[in-house]
């Protein structure tokens, strides 16, 4: 019988729970899972540390304290994952479904499996599993909703064009968004002017902008 290694890094009791039923349905007389559950990200670099022979890890991205850094800590966590085992598979959980935070876990992590924990019910996420168990990567359907949106059109805009989006998508106002980009006045209101002619928009408003990048998945 083969032996998956497991490490579940999850602060959420209930979740827990329902993952450690999935991995008991999913085992048969081929196959068996070992579970170790650890609650935050500090414990679970130690874990991996003395225990490389990871063969999934499931972890939960909004794992409090919640701040800025919390992808760079999903990717410190997601380096020493692959350091310890090349070939162990990594499935994210996150409560985000704004385009933004996708792409940067997509493009930053690139993990095996990306799980909107709005979109799954149990269901799923045992197919989820074992999509990965077998033939990775899985998305649920925000991601792969994104992931289309994307590939639908060739508009290409490089990353301080998106934090300039990201910014005014959540209120942020022009005079202080120079500062958050590292660029002057002048040059982020000419990027501005350039996204609209990038996605066409005629004598548009930044509400126009914006709309237009939702529709297109850059928001």
């Amino acid at each position: 019988m083969k032996i998956v290694n497991v490490l579940i890094v999850e602060n959420e009791y209930l979740l827990v729970d329902v993952l450690t039923n999935a991995f008991t349905s999913l085992s048969n007389t081929t196959r068996d899972f070992n579970l170790r559950v650890i609650r935050n990200y500090s414990e679970a670099i130690k874990h991996i540390a003395l225990n490389p022979a990871i063969d999934i890890m499931l972890l939960n991205i909004n794992i409090p304290p919640c701040n800025s850094n919390e992808l760079v800590l999903t990717d410190d966590v997601n380096s020493k994952l692959r350091l310890a085992n090349p070939k162990a598979k990594l499935i994210l959980f996150s409560s985000y479904r704004n385009n933004m935070h996708m792409h940067s876990v997509l493009k930053t992590i690139n993990p095996e499996c990306l799980l909107i924990k709005s979109d799954i019910d149990y269901k799923e996420l045992t197919k989820a599993i074992e999509t990965v168990l077998i033939e990775p990567p899985y998305y649920s359907k925000s991601v792969l909703r994104f992931i289309r949106k994307r590939l639908a059109h060739n508009i290409v805009i490089d990353k301080i064009d998106k934090s300039i989006l990201h910014y005014l998508s959540i209120g942020i106002r022009m005079k202080e968004i120079p500062k958050l980009v590292c660029l002057s006045n002048s040059s982020v209101e000419y990027r501005k002017r350039k996204l609209k002619d990038i996605f066409c928009l005629d004598k548009a408003t930044d509400r126009d902008l914006l709309t237009r990048a939702r529709e297109k998945g850059f928001i």
